[in-house]
């Protein structure tokens, strides 16, 4: 939401039926809903929502100048946490799988029933609602430390597809916790069993079978006794596949059938069983990609493509890190036995200016070691420099987002010059001269060798 908005975001109505759009109207007015934008032309809707911000669109599907189905998959590429409605005449099963899984939220067949319609308005909008800074509060998903409106709209569409009973895939980059997402997932779909998380990277399919769904005794040699699976331990929870991009071809099937008919074969045994565990999955790789190289089976592809939560990396997201860096400062004292260090201001500069290609797993790591190795006092700048230059490849790295501007008169001497910096150098670092140093690039006792000689000692 944009800081200080009072007034409520529009509902936004596409038909190109006249009568449905006064009908879909008065319906809302009547609930207290609004207000209401209403467009007959569907041409109307991409510009409208790049200018305006709103709390949900309820989209015909079978509008006379644009594909419906066409202009919803751009709204939800463009506004990913946007709530969007289809409505249709069109009473296909297929179509409507289609839609869901192309991001559309609820699927209504026209003629619509009032209470039918107010109640999926009210789903969609209770997703949609709420100020920002609550989510990261929310009990759901209270390890996801951010205000970044972006990973707001990303809580938003975790809560509204816990309850699909569909699998969820989360990409992102390596880093940017998308384990968290998936125990979200876990939290906001009310399930009463475990999260139980399987790393499928490097397994072979008798091993990814066996860790999955067990063996029974003499399934092969050294099998003596049965053995479930870890999918029976995720029974009424939530299985949690890691790395799915890795995953071998024959074990894709079997994964397949486990999502599409909730039943899998223990090894060595001739009845399948039953699972009503929910499926999550993450992956750093491309699997449009991976489809499209053949290394992806296609129906398995669209099967864990029905809800997706891609996580933006840290970089994106940069006005999260003064939160990320008191949270870890924080935990990592906690978990240590330590006091809260302080830190100096110019750290989050530094920081925010450094692409951390590890993302949030990098910032952690960078705080535990500096809490780890603080005695007293402050945690030097010097600690987080040292990791980021050796990180980057490159010490000139640092100097240059932390480069000051200095305004001279003329063309300065040197002592002049190094007047000022010094004089600068200590004013970003709030008088400490061990930080001050370090931003010069030298040792402190050559920077206070520097002070007692411009201050008259020997």
């Amino acid at each position: 939401m944009k800081s200080g908005r009072t007034t409520p975001l529009p509902v936004v109505l596409v038909d190109d039926d006249e009568g449905m759009l006064m009908l879909y109207a008065m319906l809302l007015k009547g609930r207290g809903i609004g207000p209401v934008m209403a467009f007959d032309d569907a041409a109307q809707l991409l510009p409208f929502l790049r200018r305006n911000e709103a709390a949900a669109v309820i989209l015909d599907l079978s509008l006379s100048t644009v594909s419906g189905k066409e202009l919803l998959e751009k709204v939800v590429e463009e506004f990913p946490q946007l709530p969007v409605l289809i409505s249709t005449r069109i009473a296909e099963v297929g179509q409507a799988v289609s839609c869901m899984r192309s991001g559309a939220c609820d699927y209504l067949i026209k003629p619509i029933d009032n209470l039918v319609f107010l109640a999926a308005i009210d789903r969609a909008l209770g997703l949609a609602r709420g100020p920002a800074h609550h989510w990261e509060r929310d009990t759901a998903s209270h390890e996801i430390v951010t205000e970044d409106r972006q990973m707001l709209a990303l809580l938003r569409r975790t809560k509204a597809v816990s309850r699909s009973g569909q699998p969820v895939l989360v990409t992102g980059e390596t880093g940017v916790g998308k384990e968290l997402f998936a125990e979200a997932v876990h939290r906001y779909g009310g399930s009463q069993g475990e999260f139980v998380t399987v790393n499928v990277a490097g397994l072979d399919d008798a091993v990814f079978s066996d860790t999955l769904f067990g063996h029974r005794k003499g399934a092969f040699t050294g099998a003596q006794q049965n053995r479930d699976g870890l999918i029976r331990r995720a029974s009424g929870g939530t299985l949690f596949l890691d790395e799915i991009g890795e995953l071998r071809e024959i074990s894709q099937i079997k994964l397949l059938r486990l999502i599409q008919e909730h039943e899998y074969l223990p090894l060595g045994s001739d009845t399948p069983a039953l699972s009503d565990a929910g499926i999550v999955v993450a992956t750093n790789r491309d699997l449009k990609m991976l489809l499209e190289q053949g290394r992806l089976r296609e129906d398995l592809y669209y099967r864990l493509c029905c809800h997706q939560i891609h996580v933006p990396p840290l970089r994106e997201r940069r006005g999260d890190i003064p939160l990320l860096l008191d949270h870890f400062v924080s935990q990592a004292a906690r978990r240590m036995g330590k006091a809260k260090p302080s830190y100096p201001p110019e750290l989050l500069r530094l920081l925010e200016h450094y692409h951390f290609p590890g993302n949030v797993r990098e910032l952690q790591a960078l705080v535990y070691d500096a809490v780890a190795l603080h005695e007293k006092g402050g945690m030097p700048l010097s600690s987080f420099r040292r990791r980021i230059e050796s990180a980057s490849g490159d010490s000139r790295l640092v100097a240059e987002q932390e480069s000051v501007t200095v305004t001279f008169h003329g063309f300065p001497s040197m002592r002049e010059a190094q007047t000022l910096l010094i004089s600068e150098a200590l004013r970003m670092s709030n008088g400490n001269q061990g930080e001050a140093a370090s931003l010069l690039g030298i040792s402190r006792q050559a920077l206070n060798n520097r002070l007692r000689r411009k201050a008259g000692f020997p």
